[in-house]
């Protein structure tokens, strides 16, 4: 069908083996976890047309694991207490966790783990991270920008009410947390979006280190990249530009690498 789907808990939320949420066209799916985890298994996939897709389990400590594939051409929205965590354990070269337009993640510690990157094909990026940091594999082409994700929650009266997560940007992390986001073909591009509109596209707080990489394309810098003393590299198989006033800035120690394997640096 087409219609929307909420699975609402007080506790937790557990999908397991083969529990796939589906509906389709502008179709739009929530899970809402209140004080409790939010978990899939490597089988559930949760999928729709155009649809926009909210998983939420922000009570402090709780997670949420993703397990199959969350599929939409809409925006996919996921926020966590403590950790978004790839629920596969396939290392940094699995299966793809999320396809969509746009991909919309907070979480209290950690957004994907450094030993195991939340794979994504999505078009545009923006997160926020504590000490946990950031870490996202991406499969073609990358826009670090804005997005916002509107689902519609049913009622008990089988009504819909819109829930918003408004719009958010860049890729920010506090608690010394590092980011790294590697993108495996296509290009990376770092704008800074409109809902934090401050000339930064990427800020690791304090000691957090900075992994900027396009395998197999070319970085473009259209804001800054701040570090406050940890280390920056973007690397890029291709070339690396940097526009009219993307600094890239770190102090005490921290060391900047800039690296186009087979192209320019400008």
């Amino acid at each position: 069908g087409t219609g929307h789907i909420s699975v609402l808990a007080k506790n937790s939320l557990t999908f397991t083996t083969n529990a796939d949420l589906t509906t389709g066209l502008t179709g739009t799916v929530e899970l809402v976890a209140t004080t409790g985890s939010i978990s899939l298994s490597t089988t559930s996939n949760i999928t729709t047309g155009s649809g926009h897709i909210r998983l939420s389990a922000t009570t402090a400590l709780q997670d949420v694991t993703l397990g199959g594939v969350i599929t939409t051409t809409g925006n996919v929205s996921v926020l966590a207490g403590r950790n978004i965590l790839d629920g596969d354990n396939d290392g940094n070269t699995g299966t793809v966790d999320i396809v969509a337009d746009g991909l919309r993640l907070q979480a209290g510690d950690g957004a994907g783990q450094f030993s195991n990157a939340v794979e994504t094909t999505v078009t545009t990026l923006t997160a926020r991270a504590g000490a946990g940091g950031v870490s996202l594999r991406e499969t073609d082409t990358l826009v670090v920008d804005d997005v916002s994700v509107t689902v519609q929650q049913v009622t008990a009266s089988a009504g819909v009410t819109p829930v918003t997560d408004v719009n958010q940007s860049d890729v920010v992390t506090g608690g010394n947390g590092s980011i790294v986001i590697r993108v495996v073909t296509g290009n990376l591009t770092l704008n800074d979006g409109l809902a934090n509109d401050n000339d930064v596209t990427v800020s690791a707080n304090g000691t957090g280190n900075i992994l900027l990489e396009a395998l197999n394309g070319s970085v473009t810098g259209n804001e800054d990249i701040l570090s406050g003393t940890g280390h920056i590299s973007v690397l890029a198989k291709n070339s690396l530009t940097f526009t009219t006033n993307a600094d890239l800035t770190t102090g005490l120690t921290g060391t900047v690498e800039l690296v186009a394997t087979t192209g320019s640096i400008s």
